[in-house]
């Protein structure tokens, strides 16, 4: 996806395995609102503090949080956790469709185009946020609802294109429905990821990279795909 950095797929694997948990994603919700320590969180959560701080080792080994060592005047010193990733998580299926990314989105240098609208509203950010005060609370909110409407007008675009990528996967299936399982495999994937290399296409299909290289040869001489230098296409 052009213009966030994506994650790789062992950290989507972990960032899955810990939001899996219904306690951990209320902690997580918790930590968002700012760093926090076991027992207060455990309070606020309702649970007990051993089960508060198993499910912190959980994330805290998935490398999502830091732990700083904070000193008390009036008790023990605490390990206070504060959030540390910037994540959105995205996972689509449907009869026709499965995608997964994990996109950090942290560094805006990464981001491709320029847009003046986006400039505009992130510098009025940071002038509040230099000498920001009580009465700065009021336009603060005012720029998260604009931000909120286009997010919302965003995933109601992304909705509908979603929908119409799964009708033409679905077109794809109908007219693939006679061919061979195997060799239907590899054209789906062709037509849903695009050009792969027979290494990728072994991994994705799970088969031998010999078993794929004699579906590929079969495919070419039905003059249905090309195999460029190990990248194979469909044909236009």
């Amino acid at each position: 996806m052009s213009g966030k950095k994506k994650g790789s797929r062992k950290d989507f694997e972990t960032v899955v395995g810990v939001l899996g948990n219904p306690v951990r994603r209320n902690i997580i919700k918790k930590l968002s609102e700012g760093p926090d320590y076991t027992l207060r969180l455990s309070n606020e959560l309702n649970i007990n503090q051993q089960l508060a701080a198993k499910h912190l080792k959980v994330i805290q080994d998935a490398e999502l949080v830091d732990v700083v060592r904070q000193k008390s005047r009036l008790g023990a010193d605490k390990n206070v956790f504060h959030l540390n990733k910037f994540y959105s998580l995205q996972i689509d299926f449907s009869p026709s469709l499965y995608n997964e990314r994990l996109i950090s989105f942290n560094n805006p240098h990464h981001w491709i185009q320029e847009d003046d609208y986006m400039e505009n509203l992130e510098e009025k950010v940071k002038d509040i946020d230099e000498e920001a005060e009580v009465d700065d609370v009021s336009p603060i909110r005012q720029i998260i609802q604009v931000i909120d409407d286009e997010l919302e007008g965003l995933e109601k675009r992304r909705a509908r294109l979603l929908y119409i990528r799964n009708l033409a996967l679905g077109a794809a299936q109908n007219a693939l429905e006679e061919v061979d399982r195997r060799k239907r495999q590899v054209i789906q994937h062709l037509i849903d990821l695009g050009p792969m290399s027979i290494e990728a296409l072994s991994k994705a299909l799970q088969i031998g990279e010999d078993t794929v290289k004699d579906i590929i040869s079969e495919l070419e001489r039905e003059d249905i795909i090309e195999n460029q230098d190990n990248m194979v296409h469909l044909k236009y």
